[in-house]
């Protein structure tokens, strides 16, 4: 189990040790990274992240914002989709404005 991850076997539940992750799908194609927001004045958003999917890490898909519900059962369904936690985007906020438009 890579170290962003914790199982916990009592109750067949993953906790992962990071509100930003980067998962990788079970092949290795894809990427999905979450990212904190860094909105226009300068502080971080609570409410809002960045979703930034790729083609083995060097093509980007797409971008788009996702608030704490949308993000929290796009992780859920992408662990349930066999992607693996790979990395920590804590602190890699993306500048952006959610409200602004599509990215």
């Amino acid at each position: 189990m890579p170290p962003h991850v914790h199982y916990d076997k009592e109750v067949n539940h993953i906790t992962l040790m990071t509100d930003f992750p980067t998962l990788q799908s079970s092949d290795g194609t894809m990427l999905v990274g979450f990212y904190p927001v860094a909105t226009p004045y300068g502080d971080i958003s609570q409410e809002w992240c960045m979703q930034i999917l790729s083609w083995k890490g060097i093509d980007q898909i797409s971008k788009k914002y996702l608030n704490r519900v949308e993000k929290s059962l796009a992780i859920r369904d992408r662990l349930n989709h066999d992607y693996v936690v790979t990395g920590d985007n804590q602190d890699l906020p993306q500048q952006g404005n959610p409200f602004y438009g599509a990215v």
